[in-house]
């Protein structure tokens, strides 16, 4: 495990490792959690060897691929940056792994074949008998836990390259603050910006929603959009003047008829997304350049390359960002980040939340000031006393990490238990609830295992189909897949329900 804070060189520490697996003549891979992170990093990859290396992601086309694994057969190819199905390449020489940004969600595939990518990577390393290297600035629980316990070795890069100091952390009560109707930046944060925008350099407004507005609600009739698939509320995006479903994929158009006689519903637009802020900030900073960094916007590789080149040549004085700016990237020029909505009040049924949160913020704390001596994130919260938020500014990550494995042990929760998680999904609730019973009944034999549920999904219908939630607890380390996947081997299910199983899932929606 290495382990640094945002900015210490993490990277080039690992490539200095990978250098020296390459003149062994051996294959090395190296994983990143996001596709749209291998544009940058390629070119500090190039940058470092000298060369090229081979990128593996869904997006790339069918000849590449087809190249990429004759060349890795043929150990003609020595190193590959790749998305998590990179990890099943034939690699015929392998000689070291590295994970980057292992405590990362986006390494679990939970559609189809169901598997974390950090663990098989392990698992592949432990075949292979060759090392792998676990990279994070906050490691997940699980691998916190493992060094713990001795089983990983353990390196910490305590400060950041060149000794630049980590981000000034300001908090802004909401409470105390007036704002315009439908207005989400008040004025003590236009006044901290103002200051890093005349001095040329880049600001971040974070906020992880899409679109522009989560939901719309008639004032008359109070209609709201509902998904016809799914159990959950459209998200408006004004860039295309549609609502769509961020589970399947509906787009509906926003005009609907009230009920309350023949004119069209006259919608309230709820909670802003990226586009609403985009919307803000092109009215308070007219003259500036504003950019919106999220999947809706970078769906094409050209636009990807395009809006990182813009904003390394510091060319974007305004990002508008989703995760998916937290991860990874390197913008010289960004000093200030804004969190527009620093809301952990969270999602009850996840026990990640809070160290999703610790970690979602460590990382994006750490895009500013990377090659400055004065940076600041900037806080804007309702909830100022929030525990998590204590958490987040204190910037201790191995207290947090031992406190919550205190909580996780008392609560008998991984990594001290492990889970597993059954999904069924049937045409109609009761189809899938009285299937989820029996199976609980058959699975209930079984005395070393809680069988918790039968309960609905938070998200209880998608794609049209009902959902019921098992969860399975047990002590049981090693033996209890296989005794749970004999007795799914042996049910009998109707042909109306979808069994899904997870094992130790990060997902509880």
């Amino acid at each position: 495990m290495l382990q640094g804070v945002t900015g210490s060189g993490k990277t080039i520490v690992y490539f200095e490792r990978v250098k020296e697996i390459l003149k062994k003549k051996q294959q090395v891979l190296i994983l990143l959690p996001e596709i749209f992170l291998t544009n940058q990093f390629k070119d500090r990859f190039e940058e470092f060897f000298g060369f090229t290396p081979s990128i593996w992601h869904s997006k790339i086309g069918i000849k590449s691929k087809r190249k990429i694994w004759q060349g890795i057969i043929n150990n003609n190819l020595k190193l590959v940056i790749g998305a998590r199905s990179s990890l099943l390449l034939p690699f015929k020489n392998l000689g070291l792994i590295v994970l980057d940004e292992e405590h990362d969600p986006s390494y679990k595939q939970d559609e189809g074949i169901i598997y974390h990518a950090r663990d098989m990577a392990i698992a592949r390393a432990s075949f292979e008998n060759i090392p792998i290297h676990l990279v994070s600035a906050v490691p997940s629980l699980e691998t916190f836990n493992n060094i713990k316990n001795k089983k990983y070795n353990h390196t910490i890069l305590a400060n950041r390259y060149s000794e630049s100091p980590l981000p000034e952390a300001k908090v802004i009560n909401l409470q105390k603050v007036v704002l315009k109707k439908d207005h989400f930046i008040p004025n003590e944060t236009i006044t901290m910006v103002s200051e890093y925008l005349k001095k040329k350099e880049q600001v971040l407004f974070f906020l992880n929603r899409r679109g522009y507005a989560p939901f719309l609600i008639c004032k008359k009739c109070g209609f709201k959009h509902l998904c016809s698939n799914c159990s959950i509320y459209l998200t408006y995006h004004k860039s295309i003047n549609k609502l769509i479903c961020h589970h399947c994929g509906k787009k509906v158009k926003k005009d609907s008829r009230c009920k309350t006689g023949k004119d069209l519903c006259d919608f309230r637009m709820y909670g802003p997304g990226v586009e609403k802020i985009y919307e803000e900030l092109k009215i308070i900073f007219p003259k500036k350049n504003i950019e919106i960094f999220s999947s809706d916007f970078l769906s094409k590789k050209n636009e990807t390359e395009s809006i990182l080149k813009k904003i390394e040549k510091n060319e974007v004085n305004i990002l508008v960002g989703t995760q998916l700016i937290s991860k990874g990237f390197n913008f010289p020029k960004l000093n200030c980040i804004v969190v527009v909505d620093a809301d952990f009040s969270g999602m009850g049924y996840d026990l990640r939340t809070t160290e999703k949160n610790i970690q979602l913020y460590n990382q994006l704390s750490g895009r500013a000031g990377r090659f400055s001596k004065k940076s600041t994130i900037i806080y804007q919260t309702i909830t100022p006393l929030n525990e998590t938020l204590k958490d987040i500014l204190e910037n201790n990550p191995e207290k947090f990490l031992n406190n919550e494995l205190i909580v996780r042990k008392n609560k008998n929760l991984p990594p001290f238990s492990r889970l597993i998680a059954l999904i069924i999904s049937a045409s109609s609730s009761q189809d899938s609830l009285r299937a989820a019973q029996e199976i609980k009944k058959k699975l209930s034999v079984l005395s070393e295992l809680d069988v918790l549920g039968p309960v609905d999904s938070p998200v209880f219908r998608i794609k049209r189909k009902f959902r019921t939630r098992l969860l399975l607890r047990s002590k049981n380390r090693d033996l209890i897949q296989k005794k749970v996947g004999k007795i799914i081997e042996n049910l009998t299910i109707s042909k109306k329900i979808k069994l899904t199983v997870d094992v130790d899932p990060i997902n509880f929606a």
